[in-house]
């Protein structure tokens, strides 16, 4: 049986026989990310084939647990940096593989085939599994077996299978790209652009996605891709950064914040953690005893330790460099440009009767008793913009329904603009967050009164009307995203790319609204 055979079949079932009868050798290579007398180093190694190593917010270290057998689901354990000790986290993970947790907090899991779940989902914090998505086009995912999730939300995930006897519902193995907003998955990655993906990595700057093609078929393809990111979610063409030819590559992968890339390699002639520059050149090589499955830096005081997932064991090794991590990283570069400055009302101006318009105490107050827009000198194209807002006291008669907006991409020079808002109103209406295209069609998110509903229960208690709120707004191409305190509440794609100015609403009911920490920044080429 040939050896590239032999390996990719371990890297299905089971990587935790010893395949070196000695120790591995020494790690090696630049000392600008490898400091010399760095070694791996055996924290637990009680399990069957350990996989999807992930950090949450507080250091703590989970990895996935997948025993090859169908009789049982797996666990997700947890290992505790301070204490050295590893518990259970989740007893039946639904052969969760791949890890990652997102700006919330949430951990989210690839969970395969073999008898396990074929869907991605997030392990809640009590240990039990909820589905996110386990469909598309209305059949069963293969095997979901690695994610990436980006700061915005968003998240990629590879669904090839290499084991497991249950139905093939789908007709390719592929990359999917789900929205969390509203649960939607698309196809980002064919079967004729990658053979068999497996492990995802994001490049710090947030305009790369590396793919591991892990095609474990005679004459399979095993190769380390990388495709450009476009703002819009979609991918550019396809670069072949290594190609492993004849022997096997790559499962899970990692990058640091020098934008090095740290993949899994599982080659039988030289199997371990190898770090490639974002253009393919070998840095380092940490050799592992067994096949190695994935990697992850920590966080905090450990931001420089690699962990290490491979046979049935969990391990890591100190770096002269930082991890970077996609899901918590700010969401782009850019100079901030504040819309206000904190003074006065200049660089606003009132498309029609607002009867007070002033800067007080760093704060921006509009007073109307009639329907009016303020709209900004600034116009930007593809932008992040955020601002706290607060809205006056609540009427003696209560449901007051007061209502105003922040805008964007408005356009128009005179009298009420056309463009996008992002609705602000009192918490009972239900629709903070929301998106309304002015002169645009109305209404984009949410549509109707069911998806009103469930948009009210999904965020009741988050906007507090006697509280400062913080929105945020980032456009790119025809994508809109809002958020409000940190949740994500809106994500669609209008078919329209507009440049316009920011402003803010009165519905004209009274009462004063205010604003503060008010900027935006541009975001890509189109400013």
């Amino acid at each position: 049986m040939p050896i590239r055979f032999v390996t990719c079949f371990l890297l299905a079932l089971s990587g935790s026989a010893r395949l070196a009868n000695a120790e591995p050798a020494n790690p090696s290579g630049s000392l600008s990310i490898l400091p010399s007398s760095s070694r791996l180093e055996e924290l637990w190694n009680e399990g069957e084939f350990t996989e999807g190593v992930a950090v949450a917010a507080d250091g703590t270290v989970y990895f996935s647990d997948i025993p090859s057998g169908e009789g049982t689901t797996g666990q997700v354990h947890k290992f505790d940096p301070n204490t050295g000790k590893t518990s259970v986290h989740c007893a039946a993970s639904g052969k969760s593989n791949g890890l990652m947790f997102d700006s919330a907090g949430r951990l989210i899991a690839c969970c395969g085939a073999n008898n396990g779940l074929m869907a991605l989902c997030e392990i809640l914090p009590e240990g039990k599994l909820k589905v996110l998505t386990g469909r598309f086009n209305g059949g069963r995912y293969l095997s979901p077996n690695d994610l990436v999730i980006l700061p915005n939300g968003t998240i990629y995930f590879s669904d090839p299978r290499y084991v497991g006897s249950e139905k093939e519902e789908q007709h390719q193995m592929a990359v999917y790209r789900y929205n969390p907003a509203d649960g939607s998955v698309k196809r980002a990655i064919s079967a004729d652009q990658v053979e068999k993906p497996n492990g995802l990595a994001l490049s710090p700057d947030g305009g790369t996605l590396y793919v591991a093609e892990t095609n474990n078929a005679p004459g399979g393809r095993m190769t380390l891709n990388a495709f450009k990111l476009l703002g819009d979610g979609n991918l550019g063409s396809k670069k072949v950064l290594v190609d492993f030819g004849a022997e096997a590559g790559i499962d899970g992968m990692t990058v640091d914040v020098q934008g090095n890339i740290y993949a899994a390699v599982r080659s039988a002639s030289r199997f371990g953690i190898v770090v490639y520059t974002a253009t393919g050149r070998e840095l380092a090589y940490i050799p592992t005893e067994t096949l190695p499955t994935n990697c992850c830096f920590g966080t905090g005081t450990e931001a420089n330790v690699l962990y290490v997932t491979a046979g049935g064991g969990l391990y890591r090794i100190p770096m002269n460099v930082a991890g970077h991590h996609p899901a918590t990283a700010p969401l782009a570069k850019g100079s901030w440009v504040p819309l206000f400055d904190g003074q006065s009302a200049k660089g606003w101006t009132p498309r029609g009767r607002a009867d007070r318009l002033e800067a007080v105490n760093g704060e921006l107050h509009l007073f109307s008793t009639a329907n009016v827009w303020v709209v900004s000198d600034v116009q930007m194209a593809d932008f992040e913009v955020e601002a706290e807002v607060k809205l006056p006291e609540q009427a003696a008669a209560k449901d007051d329904h007061f209502n105003s907006g922040l805008g964007f991409r408005l356009f128009g020079e005179t009298g009420k603009p056309k463009g996008y808002q992002c609705e602000v109103e009192r918490e009972s209406a239900g629709k903070n967050g929301g998106v309304y295209g002015i002169g645009l069609g109305g209404w984009l998110f949410p549509k109707g009164a069911k998806q009103t509903a469930a948009m009210r229960q999904k965020n009741s208690g988050l906007f507090r009307d006697d509280k400062w709120n913080k929105f945020r707004v980032r456009a790119v191409g025809p994508r809109i995203q809002t958020w409000i305190n940190g949740r994500l509440i809106s994500d669609l794609e209008d078919g329209r790319s507009l440049r316009g100015r920011f402003g803010i609403q009165h519905h004209g009911s009274g009462g004063v609204v205010r604003f503060r920490n008010f900027r935006a920044r541009p975001l890509g080429s189109r400013r």
